[in-house]
């Protein structure tokens, strides 16, 4: 293959995407090694692709900051892109399908810009090879990682053969001294005899929240048996301390910023967590088969988001209540899908896995 190939990738946002695109740029190391590999991330994402092994440069987008007035930002943006055109890229691949995405994209300079022809937000507009996805939204069956290495595959930059001989995996940057510290001071007093079990009960979508009645069930089933860790941002700590009632447990919410989560992650025996930024990043630190990921599915499909790996769970396990609807708010107003799932199936599956 040509040593020479320039790739830029861009993904913008959000946690749980970037780490399911970051197989793309795993997959173009394993087959195109001496080949430049570049990526665009928003500034608010830019600490899970900053210092990345995979990766020779990282250009943090001011999104947030440009959105407000792209008019008043223009010299900035404009300033940007030229930095970006004097990479002369041979390829520049749009994982994200949105305008914003799309305007980097077309601005990159890139002699071939790829993406998928069901872009949202008039983004196909300025690709010059668009690919057919293998379903098409809402996406119930095909997983999501897999679709991200569709765009390889369906461009002819990997074989459909070679794609077969590859193995998904994501390279979460390395925990830096600073971050290694400050968590093992965070769980000076955590009992080493015991597994490390991480709970990130909150997200941004109501329906993908587990009943709350369940997380205590769950809590109070393993918590003479395992370190119970808590996560999520400062909001969360309400949910939490209802779910913990004063028992105790290591509650980090709030207490790390994204470099420090991550070496919170690699810590972990196990993480249970609804389909959101823990879960997924856990994907990205799995090494020798820890943590395993146990992921709470509502209102999304377990088919598609459920953690790549053996050991890995997605729950129900059994028949869901209703399909997944991909909605923000339910439709029958029930939210009978946060009440399906209970803690003693969970329970059941940790008892497996960990000998309880």
């Amino acid at each position: 293959m040509d040593k020479r190939k320039k790739f830029l990738i861009i993904r913008l946002s959000a946690i749980g995407d970037i780490v399911h695109s970051l197989t793309v740029a795993d997959c173009l190391r394993t087959f195109y090694p001496d080949a430049q590999i570049d990526w665009v991330v928003s500034d608010k994402c830019k600490g899970l692709i900053e210092n990345n092994p995979l990766l020779d440069n990282v250009y943090a987008a001011e999104i947030s900051k440009w959105r407000k007035n792209w008019i008043f930002n223009l010299p900035e943006i404009i300033k940007f892109t030229n930095i970006l055109k004097e990479n002369h890229y041979n390829y520049a691949l749009d994982v994200q399908g949105l305008f914003k995405s799309a305007v980097i994209t077309a601005l990159s300079g890139a002699e071939e810009k790829i993406g998928f022809a069901d872009g949202r937000e008039f983004s196909t507009l300025i690709l010059n090879k668009k690919i057919l996805p293998k379903e098409k939204r809402p996406f119930k069956n095909h997983h999501i990682i897999r679709r991200n290495l569709d765009i390889l595959t369906g461009s002819n930059l990997i074989s459909e053969k070679e794609m077969e001989n590859y193995t998904p995996k994501a390279v979460l940057p390395p925990s830096d001294e600073a971050a290694v510290k400050k968590i093992d001071a965070l769980l000076e007093n955590i009992d080493t005899s015991r597994p490390n079990f991480v709970f990130a009960p909150a997200t941004m979508w109501k329906n993908k929240h587990w009943d709350i009645e369940e997380w205590k069930k769950l809590f109070n089933m393993v918590k003479n048996s395992a370190n119970i860790i808590f996560t999520g941002v400062e909001k969360d700590l309400r949910l939490i301390n209802k779910i913990t009632n004063g028992e105790n447990a290591f509650i980090l919410a709030g207490k790390t910023n994204m470099k420090e989560y991550i070496e919170v992650l690699r810590r972990a025996d196990l993480i249970v967590s609804p389909d959101s930024g823990a879960s997924h990043l856990g994907f990205g630190v799995i090494k020798n088969g820890k943590p395993k990921i146990f992921t709470l599915f509502f209102a999304t499909s377990k088919n598609v988001y459920t953690p790549l790996g053996k050991g890995n769970l997605g729950f129900p396990l059994k028949e869901p209540v209703c399909m997944p609807c991909h909605k923000r708010k339910c439709k029958k107003g029930t939210m009978e899908c946060t009440k399906y799932i209970k803690a003693e199936e969970v329970f059941t599956e940790i008892k497996k896995a960990f000998s309880l």
